[in-house]
């Protein structure tokens, strides 16, 4: 004969089997929604290494470009007289005093804008290459962080 508590087991057995049932379901879920964000955060962080080793080297090689131009403005101005040949050539012969004070603002200008230019440049240069540098080495957290769900 059927005890009383039996006929309460039964509905709690199945209870506890679609429980476990759900948690399973609910597990391969996780499981298979944490591999799709592993995918797409493995295609990110490629992408974002990339854009960052892309950015250093643009920013490597705009140093390269200033340090070259510096180069050339040292070799030009290493020259013997060459100052003075820029001098001449703008005041001429003339004695007059605004003759030369033009002469000598503009060719002390102009090499003061270059090196103004290059400071200019390089300081963009370098900051460029250094954004680089970090997003490649911030690539593979950021990414995990802002992909993988948290459980």
């Amino acid at each position: 004969m059927p005890s009383s508590s039996q006929p309460n087991v039964e509905p709690e057995l199945k209870r506890r089997a679609e429980d476990q049932i759900q948690e399973q379901a609910q597990r391969q879920a996780h499981r298979l929604e944490m591999r799709e964000a592993r995918r797409a955060g493995l295609q990110w962080r490629r992408l974002s290494r990339w854009l960052g080793l892309l950015c250093f080297a643009l920013g490597a090689a705009l140093l390269v470009f200033v340090f070259l131009q510096a180069l050339g403005g040292f070799q030009r101005l290493s020259q013997l007289g060459a100052l003075n040949r820029d001098f001449n050539a703008i005041a001429g012969q003339s004695k007059e005093t605004g003759a030369v004070v033009q002469a000598a603002v503009a060719v002390f200008g102009a090499e003061f804008l270059r090196v103004l230019y290059l400071l200019i440049l390089g300081f963009i240069a370098s900051a460029i290459a250094a954004r680089g540098i970090q997003f490649f080495a911030a690539s593979e957290a950021v990414i995990d962080e802002a992909v993988v769900p948290e459980e």
